[in-house]
């Protein structure tokens, strides 16, 4: 396989986000997670969504990470105008389709991708390796007008406060010259901690801090540390007193995770 063929473009993409299939699956796929949202009650609530709507453009959103429930989170608070137009940077060794077809195991890598592909415009970022092409397809995104939503962090934190940031996110802010906002998620690990395969009835919160930039003269190595520091200034929603349907919610939630540990045993 040719590097031009393992590292898709920006059109390859797109194209992949257009596909009458990943088209038409995506509002059965994002249907079905509201509905799960509704029956298991789990949820979010938000602020500084204001600061989205005063940016005139693309942006990127860099967030902090401790649950596969993040991406979901934020892009359900978003309004639908700067949802539908934000792709999500996905880690290419957890989400990425399978270079070549050999097993079973092949198979279901790809169809992971092509869910996250249709629920949530994600695109495999490779984490592992060399980032700089991941990096130039998705400054080629942005300069094709999307929203990119990443996480600098590029590994889920297991204690909630969020780790280094990495420097291809300085390279991001430089190359694109486009607003960064720092969000922090709080409470997506209580909904869904890593590990767990059936969401929990909680609450989590969606904080949009200021749009930042790269100053004059500033290093883009900097600009991580900068960034998380802006991240770990939002302020975090105490989680809310369960009302009775979501006291109902939890003992269907410990019901369900209990057949699932025992089918797994």
């Amino acid at each position: 396989m040719t590097d031009a063929q393992s590292h898709p473009t920006a059109e390859d993409i797109e194209r992949t986000f257009d596909h009458p299939l990943v088209k038409g699956t995506r509002p059965i796929a994002q249907g079905g997670l509201m509905l799960l949202q509704w029956a298991l009650q789990f949820g979010w609530t938000c602020e500084g969504l204001g600061r989205l709507r005063a940016i005139d453009g693309p942006f990127i959103l860099a967030a902090n990470h401790t649950s596969h429930a993040d991406t979901q989170a934020i892009l359900s608070v978003l309004p639908s105008r700067l949802r539908n137009r934000t792709c999500v940077a996905a880690a290419q060794d957890t989400f990425g389709a399978a270079s070549e077809i050999h097993s079973l195991k092949d198979i279901q890598k790809t169809a992971v991708e092509f869910a996250v592909a249709s629920a949530f415009r994600a695109f495999a970022f490779d984490r592992r390796g060399s980032p700089l092409r991941s990096l130039r397809t998705a400054i080629e995104l942005v300069d094709h007008g999307w929203n990119l939503l990443i996480y600098p962090e590029g590994t889920r934190s297991r204690t909630g406060i969020p780790g280094e940031f990495k420097p291809g996110i300085g390279l991001l802010a430089k190359k694109t010259g486009v607003p960064v906002v720092p969000v922090r998620v709080t409470g997506s690990n209580e909904i869904l901690p890593p590990g767990s395969t059936v969401p929990r009835p909680e609450t989590a919160h969606v904080a949009f801090g200021a749009p930042l930039k790269l100053e004059d003269g500033e290093d883009t190595r900097e600009f991580p540390g900068r960034l998380r520091e802006a991240v770990l200034s939002l302020r975090t929603e105490p989680r809310p007193r369960p009302d009775r349907f979501r006291i109902l919610a939890r003992h269907v939630y410990r019901s369900v995770a209990q057949r699932i540990s025992e089918f797994d045993s």
